[in-house]
């Protein structure tokens, strides 16, 4: 089986284990058996909006016009790797990693990341929900998982860095919500 890994560095001729500043993860290289999920990953970033439903790839835009925000003219590269002996499947639907190197059998140079993304869209193998296909509901749901992230990685006590910047420019009501949760809980 092939599976894949999508990362904004080019030529790599090895995928070697690192650990994610932000998932709580071991050192290890992850690779997807879905090439849109990998896709995914071809930029660094604080969150990836992404679930399944029904066994199908579904990436939901948490703020309006975030796939082509985050993913637009963004080049990146796609790893081809063959699965190998210690690699091992994980909770996440068709993720697997390895904690070991994993050799690259092909690299595929993405240009346009949202490009590829609306591609794979157009043949069925992610479903992309826009901000304005949310219901009420669904967008509630939303700034109260970002109320929690801001609480919970205590980006109140850290303004200034990248990812409270980023929570704070993108999700200003729940950043609201997380303060006056702050201000309630004294």
């Amino acid at each position: 089986m092939i599976l894949y890994h999508g990362s904004p560095e080019r030529g790599l001729a090895v995928l070697k284990p690192s650990v994610s500043p932000f998932f709580g993860k071991p050192k290890q290289v992850c690779l997807a058996a879905l090439r849109p999920m990998a896709l995914l990953y071809g930029i660094r970033h604080f969150e990836y909006t992404y679930g399944f439903s029904d066994g199908r790839l579904v990436y939901e835009e948490y703020f309006p016009g975030a796939a082509e925000e985050l993913y637009g003219g963004k080049p990146a590269s796609l790893y081809l790797c063959a699965q190998r002996d210690g690699m091992e499947e994980t909770s996440i639907p068709y993720e697997f990693v390895s904690g070991t190197e994993v050799p690259v059998e092909e690299e595929i140079f993405i240009p346009d990341l949202y490009a590829a993304l609306l591609e794979e869209e157009r043949s069925g193998n992610i479903q992309i929900v826009r901000w304005t296909a949310l219901s009420e509901n669904g967008r509630e749901w939303v700034r109260r998982m970002e109320m929690q992230e801001i609480l919970e990685n205590r980006l109140l006590a850290e303004p200034d860095s990248p990812r409270a910047r980023y929570m704070r420019e993108k999700y200003p009501e729940s950043w609201a919500m997380a303060r006056k949760e702050m201000e309630d809980g004294r």
